[in-house]
């Protein structure tokens, strides 16, 4: 059994050991110490990270009352000394002191239940089992778990076996037999855990809840504590600030600002669409009245395959056939509105990939691509032999 130093002092950082084994198993090197400073992962917290006898420690893991340090190289048997990733440590204490304040906050207006805790690298994750959550209830709930904070009450573990556990406030009921590791914030929070925690509320900082989504009929709620909230708010605030300069405006009027900025776009753009559909119908009556057979042939060198297929859509409404190309997006329009009996669809399965190109269609219409000019203008002749014979 490895004694369990992150238990007695969870802001332990360094200290001494004894490495009693080391263990190769499936190209891992495994470290056993008599006591460790290190978490093992658990109760949806990551493990610690860290180094023993200055080789990195990459994971730690528990099994049968034995915590197991995956290290980078072998190490032997004897003294060590041992070092905690106290930056990565103190960040899940944060994390998991305010997932804790969160659900009782959450329990104790609501009544929901946390039926699911995902704490990663970026953001925390817990479930619970009320849809939907309002807006209301959010800045309730946000107001509510912050106050906690402000208080500074302390966090305090004990243990209790399976019947203690029924006469305690838990807002969680566990079936297991053994003792059992409760975590309690006083009036806060009550609840089986075996991870660490923060001393007292305070050094939790702050809590934001960032979304709520649907999960599996319940909600997904997703939360930042402490320093990853700080910086979350830095970046944010960077974003606001410079959008604020960008629009000449404060942060109370930005969001007004953009949505007018928003409107005018919106309206400039269907202005340059009518204008671009009633170029590409002018377009369309020139090649129509240039044209003495029943099909129009044209490449453009500088218009889009988006103006092409405006032109081509303009001509369609006669009985043409047509066919047009962009040279500046290398891309081919075929167009069957005649009574002359071919299938664009068929023409280009068959043979577009002969001239390295790809694309396809049905009856009336077809498009296609190409890696190379060489080969859309081989392309294009093609067709238009075809269509001429």
């Amino acid at each position: 059994m490895t004694e369990k130093l992150y238990y007695i002092e969870p802001y332990l950082k360094e200290c001494e050991a004894e490495i009693v084994d080391v263990i190769k198993e499936e190209q891992k090197i495994l470290v056993v110490l008599n006591k460790t400073p290190f978490y093992p992962e658990g109760g949806g917290q990551p493990s610690d990270t860290g180094s023993i006898n200055g080789v990195k420690v990459i994971y730690v893991y528990e099994k049968n009352n034995i915590i197991y340090h995956q290290i980078e190289k072998e190490l032997k048997c004897g003294k060590a000394i041992c070092s905690v990733d106290f930056e990565r440590r103190f960040d899940f204490i944060q994390q998991h002191s305010g997932e804790h304040l969160l659900s009782g906050v959450i329990h104790k207006l609501y009544k929901g239940n946390n039926k699911g805790f995902h704490m990663g690298e970026d953001y925390v994750t817990i479930d619970i089992d009320i849809y939907p959550f309002t807006d209301t209830m959010i800045e309730e709930i946000e107001r509510e778990v912050n106050r906690y904070i402000y208080v500074n009450e302390p966090f305090v573990t004990y243990i209790v076996d399976k019947e203690g556990l029924n006469k305690t406030s838990s807002r969680k009921k566990i079936d297991v037999e053994g003792d059992i590791r409760i975590v309690e914030a006083k009036d806060m929070d009550c609840c089986p855990c075996c991870g660490t925690h923060v001393l007292r509320t305070g050094e939790i900082g702050i809590i934001k809840i960032l979304k709520v989504e649907k999960y599996k009929g319940m909600s997904r709620m997703y939360l930042k504590c402490g320093k990853r909230a700080y910086e979350d708010f830095k970046v944010k605030h960077e974003i606001i600030s410079t959008l604020s300069k960008k629009f000449s405006t404060d942060e109370n009027h930005l969001i007004k600002n953009v949505n007018k900025q928003s409107e005018e776009i919106f309206n400039l753009k269907r202005q340059l669409n009518d204008l671009k559909i009633k170029l590409a119908q002018e377009e369309a009556i020139k090649l129509i009245n240039d044209s003495n057979e029943s099909f129009i042939f044209k490449s453009y060198e500088n218009k889009s395959f988006e103006e092409v297929k405006d032109i081509g859509e303009a001509i369609s409404k006669n009985p043409y056939i047509c066919i047009l190309t962009s040279l500046k997006d290398k891309n081919i329009l075929f167009i069957n509105n005649s009574n002359i009996k071919i299938s664009c669809g068929k023409v280009f399965k068959e043979h577009i990939r002969e001239f390295n190109g790809k694309g396809g269609g049905k009856d009336k219409t077809a498009q296609g691509a190409f890696e190379s000019l060489e080969d859309l203008d081989k392309f294009y002749l093609f067709l238009c032999k075809m269509v001429k014979n």
